[in-house]
């Protein structure tokens, strides 16, 4: 079983704020969010965005079980039969939720590999990096 944290941006915590950005031309804040929940094999994360392409709430939470089994639940909608595969540094989850599949992918990135990738293409699309609302220390 794969976990979880290796594909969100490094330092990355429960309850740490995040800046929600979107490509329009450039990137910019479309809103802001956080992981309420993250651990190894489950996350949950809240938060709006306000863009042209979506405006409203965003909650997902996950849960990888074995053999590449997950639970999804992607703004209230549920799959208990979800499945997931790891890429490198990149996790992809397809979820049937109600009559749409949906693919959801983490990926870290940005500079230093601090902000996570992600996406949701299907019946919603949304692309978005998650960035920590604070400036990470210098080591």
């Amino acid at each position: 079983m794969v976990d979880f944290r290796n594909f969100i941006g490094r330092g990355t915590a429960a309850g740490a704020k995040l800046n929600i950005f979107a490509k329009v031309v450039f990137f910019v804040n479309v809103g802001n969010g956080e992981f309420i929940d993250l651990g190894a094999n489950q996350a949950a994360f809240k938060g709006k965005i306000d863009t042209v392409f979506y405006k409203g709430e965003l909650s997902l939470t996950l849960k990888l079980n074995e053999d590449g089994k997950a639970e999804v639940t992607l703004n209230g909608n549920r799959a208990s039969q979800a499945t997931y595969t790891a890429s490198g540094s990149k996790l992809t989850i397809e979820a049937k939720l109600g009559s749409n599949m949906q693919t959801i992918t983490f990926e870290p990135g940005g500079k230093g590999n601090v902000e996570t990738f992600l996406g949701v293409k299907g019946s919603q699309n949304i692309d978005v990096h998650l960035a920590p609302a604070e400036k990470p220390a210098v080591a």
